[in-house]
């Protein structure tokens, strides 16, 4: 049975991406012969067009983090394992690569610019404004979260946090010789890429020296901030081309050891329609919260139009990686699904019920039949979710600084600077704080998922109003974007009804409901009643960039 759920998992993304990405490049017009902006304000530092590989490494990466482990063995756990497949197959291929996708085409037709970016010149000034500042808040978040999630993985595994370090140093090492010599980026492969998987054995006889959760805090912040400066082909290039073939790795791995250890599945299949674990409780909407990076992420249209858009040196590459890499993460967020329903609930009860625990100690299960010894499982699939983490951290600080800079309409070599160390003010203050002895970023943890979906209804509405904008036929964009907004907007509502407005979460839920509202129906006025002249007009001359 559990081989049947991956091969069948399998199948239907290859189909969807054959098919399915092949209607969206033709009702979009992809056309190679367009320049990029990677070409036409190229840089040297943020705008450098790469092979598609070497982008699709970084994008993936950077939107995959804890996010589609995490994700689906929270929704196996309060509803079963049923719905959540359903959902990642149904939103990766129809909602959450169409996000992307949208998201990619519209920034690299667009010199490169943000989603909000986009938004504020496609439905009005005032909304665009807003927006940014939303997903400025929403990715200071996102810093503080992955912060601390990795320094405490550091403290907990010593072996993990040299292994880490290694994968950094091998990761400059990589950049700097093959753009300052004449190595052959395909020689380099072969020697790096070993390389950085033996910094696991390398940790396990040289631990980091043993340090404080606010030592590595701090060493992981000087990190994101030299990390978002240097220019993309020395570190972020390298570092997550090498990281994805820790993900091809576990998927490859996974998928070969579901297919012939026949391990039998211990999950239940549904488990009901609410669940007091969950928030909020009813299965409707909070599956579709609880699963974001596997299926629908807002988060992704930040990566996917401010990194990853000022790297891709031809529009067909936006399927290949657009809407491609939301389909591989599918498959990965089905193998999280699988580590969970092989075990009993006595080995998650023994792992404390920890996601990454549960994925580490289920993928060991799944490959021991295959006689790969359990711990080395364990370490590998630690290392590999730790190598997300470290990626996106710094990735969201370059897309801060991109945010910044629009915001200010201020880019120059002062603002890769300064501009860096602003955007790390706010996130080195709360980073540190605890409340009632949580980290602070639990404290409004509830709100992210609902924040995060928001952000991804927002972006399908920018997406549709372009097409429409540009005489596009949109219901392929319309119907995911609707479905999307109804779900954060139902979620916020009930925590809106649940906390005083007064509070923290039950004031910052009415703020972000009201902000879904406005946007919302300024988007679907445009879509339904059409573009005025002005929007017309503003939205030329970015289509042709």
């Amino acid at each position: 049975m559990l081989a049947a759920l991956i091969l069948v998992t399998v199948v239907l993304i290859a189909l969807a991406y054959r098919f399915y990405g092949a209607f969206l490049a033709r009702r979009c017009g992809l056309d190679d012969a367009r320049p990029t902006p990677a070409h036409t304000l190229k840089d040297g530092v943020d705008y450098v067009p790469s092979r598609a590989s070497v982008v699709f490494g970084h994008h993936f990466s950077s939107i995959a983090g804890t996010g589609p482990i995490v994700g689906p063995i929270f929704a196996a756990m309060y509803f079963g394992w049923g719905p959540a497949w359903l959902w990642i197959l149904v939103g990766s291929i129809f909602i959450g690569g169409v996000h992307d996708f949208g998201s990619m085409l519209m920034s690299i037709r667009n010199r490169g610019r943000s989603i909000a970016q986009t938004s504020r010149e496609l439905v009005g000034h005032r909304t665009g404004q807003l927006f940014i500042l939303f997903v400025l808040v929403a990715l200071v978040y996102v810093i503080v979260v992955f912060a601390d999630l990795t320094a405490t993985t550091f403290v907990q595994s010593p072996v993990v946090a040299t292994a880490s370090g290694w994968f950094v140093f091998m990761a400059l090492a990589f950049g700097l010789l093959v753009a300052r010599t004449r190595v052959s980026f395909r020689g380099a492969v072969w020697v790096f890429v070993p390389l950085t998987i033996a910094g696991l054995l390398i940790g396990e006889y040289l631990p980091a020296p043993t340090l404080g959760k606010n030592a590595w805090l701090t060493v992981v912040l000087l990190y994101s901030a030299a990390a978002a400066i240097m220019p993309v082909q020395y570190l972020l290039q390298p570092r997550d081309f090498l990281s994805s073939f820790f993900l091809y790795a576990v998927l490859i791995a996974g998928v070969v050891g579901i297919l012939f250890s026949g391990q039998p599945i211990e999950g239940e299949f549904f488990t009901g329609l609410t669940n007091p674990a969950a928030s909020p409780v009813y299965i409707v909407p909070a599956l579709f919260i609880t699963i974001a990076c596997g299926a629908c992420s807002g988060f992704h249209s930040i990566v996917a139009s401010g990194t990853t858009a000022k790297q891709l040196a031809v529009e067909s590459d936006v399927r290949r990686i657009g809407y491609g890499g939301m389909l591989v993460e599918g498959i990965l967020a089905t193998l999280s699904l699988a580590t969970i329903i092989v075990l009993t609930r006595g080995d998650i009860a023994a792992v404390g019920g920890s996601p990454v625990a549960i994925f580490a100690t289920g993928l060991g299960k799944i490959l021991a039949p295959l006689g790969v010894p359990a711990q080395f499982a364990t370490d590998f699939a630690l290392l590999a979710v730790n190598t997300f983490l470290l990626t996106t951290l710094d990735t969201c600080t370059r897309l801060c600084r991109f945010l910044l800079e629009e915001l200010l309409d201020w880019r120059s070599e002062l603002s890769r600077y300064l501009g860096t160390l602003l955007v790390l003010l706010v996130p080195a203050a709360l980073v540190y704080q605890t409340f009632d002895g949580q980290p602070a970023w639990k404290v409004v943890w509830p709100l992210f998922g609902s924040t995060n979906q928001l952000l991804a209804a927002l972006a399908l509405m920018t997406f549709a109003v372009y097409l429409r904008v540009h005489r596009i036929r949109a219901g392929f964009v319309v119907f995911p974007a609707v479905v999307m907004l109804a779900m954060p907007l139902a979620a916020l509502a009930m925590m809106v009804a649940q906390y005083s407005l007064f509070s923290l979460l039950g004031g910052s839920s009415a703020a972000m409901f009201a902000l879904g509202v406005y946007v919302g129906w300024r988007s679907l006025t445009v879509v339904f009643k059409g573009p005025d002249d002005g929007q017309a007009q503003a939205a030329s001359a970015p289509a042709k960039a």
